[in-house]
């Protein structure tokens, strides 16, 4: 089982070397408010991302995780990057790095 954020806490996760590391990151993205449901969509799309939160007026609270900080960031760019995105901002970024959690 892979480690992700909702099974480390809800202690689901197992111990091993395939548990080396997760960056759990979330982001503010900023979109044009007409265009929110497709933003959200293509968000999703990605893969390892959730919407925890929309405001009507343009804003996603979006969590993501990855196994590399590289991965993060390229996954940022490309959410930056996504038709009638304004920006992306990171706001919380932690590295579990202890492979004995479970």
């Amino acid at each position: 089982m892979r480690l992700t954020r909702r099974a480390l806490i809800s202690g689901q996760a197992e111990p091993g070397p395939a548990h080396a590391g997760v960056e759990i990151v979330s982001l503010l993205v900023s979109a044009r408010p007409q265009f929110m449901p497709a933003v959200a969509e293509a968000i999703l799309a990605l893969g390892n991302c959730e919407i925890h939160a929309q405001d009507p007026r343009g804003k996603l609270v979006v969590v993501l995780e990855e196994e590399s900080t590289g991965a993060v960031g390229a996954k940022i760019n490309t959410i930056s990057g996504l038709p009638h995105v304004l920006s992306a901002v990171m706001v919380f970024q932690a590295t579990d790095a202890d492979a004995t959690i479970g």
